[in-house]
């Protein structure tokens, strides 16, 4: 009995928080034509074994509406094709090679244009760690 008189004195006084409301949904880093993928992660050999992994953060920018919802439909078949150019790249890399951040950006940025079909997605890269 005490438990409901004080339930419902604290109800009325304010004391209780009210109940939450969905808010708007919050912006995604990048802005809206920003579009990220997971961390590709690819290996490394060294006489026939695995060695290390290359892992590439990285996203397409794209200022077209169309495009952006054709890179969301397409994001499967994107990140199949950045892993197989990634993982052939890879497969040159040894423990103490440097990695080529520009060819990255290139083989990315031709394997987006091929799947999309036209240009006008840009590749942004973020981390490259070779481990």
């Amino acid at each position: 009995m005490i438990r409901r008189q004080f339930l419902a004195l604290a109800a009325a006084t304010g004391l209780i928080a009210p109940v939450a409301f969905p808010s708007e949904p919050k912006k995604k880093g990048g802005g809206e034509n920003y579009t990220q993928f997971k961390t590709i992660n690819v290996f490394t050999e060294a006489s026939r074994r695995r060695h290390g992994t290359l892992s590439v953060d990285m996203g397409l920018y794209c200022e077209d509406a169309k495009l952006v919802e054709q890179i969301k439909l397409y994001q499967p078949r994107l990140q199949d094709a950045y892993v197989a150019r990634l993982q052939a790249y890879a497969g040159t890399l040894n423990s103490t090679a440097m990695v080529n951040t520009d060819f990255i950006a290139m083989q990315l940025q031709s394997a987006t244009d091929a799947i999309l079909g036209r240009k006008g997605a840009k590749v942004l890269l973020g981390t490259i760690l070779l481990n």
